[in-house]
């Protein structure tokens, strides 16, 4: 039987956990336009999906897939699962406040809503750019469980489908409107992306290392301290507007490896719209989206990952004296980035600090059951 808080709903426990914090009447309001940005957001994914599934439609009609069994008679599907357009929800709901386009206010109000149709505009293309990004991370790992078709191999339809979606981020960088900047962000992000995946090959060797040494050993000393010098406290490059973020665990490591593409996404944004978003703001999205990494998708692929992949779940767990001083780790380390992100974001950015605690108690959860 689960704990109490457990059989509570996070995005409950996230919202009622706001709410006592902060008096503020527009939390409300913000609760609805979060519903509002939310529903723009699926009907953009679902129609970039569309467009993928009419490109691998023409893909099986030219016999480049075939059909799985049963599935003869069906036309392409394609639905991936994916996390990672949460900031690309928050960012849009930001414009909407700045444009004045907020429920329960917009009547008897001037409302911006040239800007709100660019930031829609903006957003479809920046979420194409992150399943793009998404997509080529899975296809370097060979994982291909995150998404669903019925078309076969999966892997040239992880492929296909992938330069469906670069085509239509190419066709955006080179429209004659998009101004220069938002190519070049794009393109940092994915050089120190694919910088990170090189270093994967070397820490998944120290994983290696830890697992083939024998327990009290000085070999397995070395490799403890390596894995912390190099892994959990590395020297940070590239994270300027994070200097004050680097004392915590992984930080550097994550940041290379999903840090650096949200702070590039919320840059091509503000190149694309000519708007500062603010550096709090950038700072609490980036600093939520790496505690999320930790407590949500490393502590998910934990029973996958823990002999393979070194991630701040498995290396904590790996080196800890037992599993119960592991988890506690992960629930200080995570609460730490959480409350940093919190720290971040702007007082009255009620969108933001909801979506924080939300993380936080899907989080809290998941890493529960990792003692239990």
């Amino acid at each position: 039987m689960g704990s109490v808080r457990s059989r509570i709903p996070a995005t409950v426990r996230a919202l009622f956990g706001h709410l006592a914090e902060s008096r503020d009447p527009r939390v409300v309001t913000m609760v609805l336009l979060r519903n509002e940005v939310e529903s723009e957001i699926e009907s953009m994914t679902e129609r970039l999906f569309l467009s993928v599934e009419r490109d691998l439609q023409r893909a099986r009609e030219d016999g480049d897939l075939d059909p799985a069994p049963g599935a003869e008679d069906e036309q392409a599907r394609f639905d991936y699962d994916t996390r990672l357009v949460l900031p690309a929800l928050l960012t849009l709901g930001r414009i909407h406040v700045v444009a004045g386009d907020v429920p329960l206010a917009r009547t008897g109000r001037d409302v911006d809503r040239e800007f709100v149709a660019r930031g829609r505009e903006t957003t479809r293309n920046v979420v194409r750019a992150l399943l793009d990004g998404d997509m080529r991370d899975a296809i370097n790992d060979d994982e291909y469980e995150d998404f669903e078709t019925n078309l076969r191999p999966r892997e040239r339809v992880a492929e296909l489908a992938q330069a469906s979606l670069q085509e239509g981020v190419e066709s955006w960088f080179d429209s004659e409107g998009t101004p220069p900047e938002v190519r070049a962000a794009y393109e940092r992000a994915v050089e120190l992306s694919e910088r990170h995946q090189d270093d994967d090959e070397a820490f998944r060797d120290l994983l290696d290392r830890f697992h083939d040494s024998a327990a009290g050993s000085d070999e397995r000393a070395e490799v403890t301290d390596a894995i912390r010098e190099e892994y959990k406290f590395a020297d940070s490059e590239g994270a300027d507007l994070f200097e004050a973020a680097t004392d915590l665990p992984y930080f550097a490591t994550q940041y290379a490896r999903v840090g650096v593409l949200y702070e590039d996404m919320l840059n091509m944004y503000e190149a694309d719209l000519g708007v500062a978003l603010g550096e709090g703001f950038k700072r609490a999205i980036v600093l939520m989206v790496v505690g999320a990494q930790i407590g949500l998708d490393d502590t998910d692929d934990y029973p996958e990952d823990r002999g393979t992949q070194l991630t701040p779940v498995t290396a904590e767990l790996n080196l800890a004296d037992d599993r119960a001083v592991g988890v506690e780790r992960l629930r200080r380390i995570v609460n730490a980035y959480l409350d940093r992100a919190d720290d971040c974001a702007d007082d009255g950015d009620h969108l933001t600090r909801i979506a924080i605690e939300y993380i936080r108690q899907q989080s809290l959860d998941r890493i529960e059951r990792l003692g239990a």
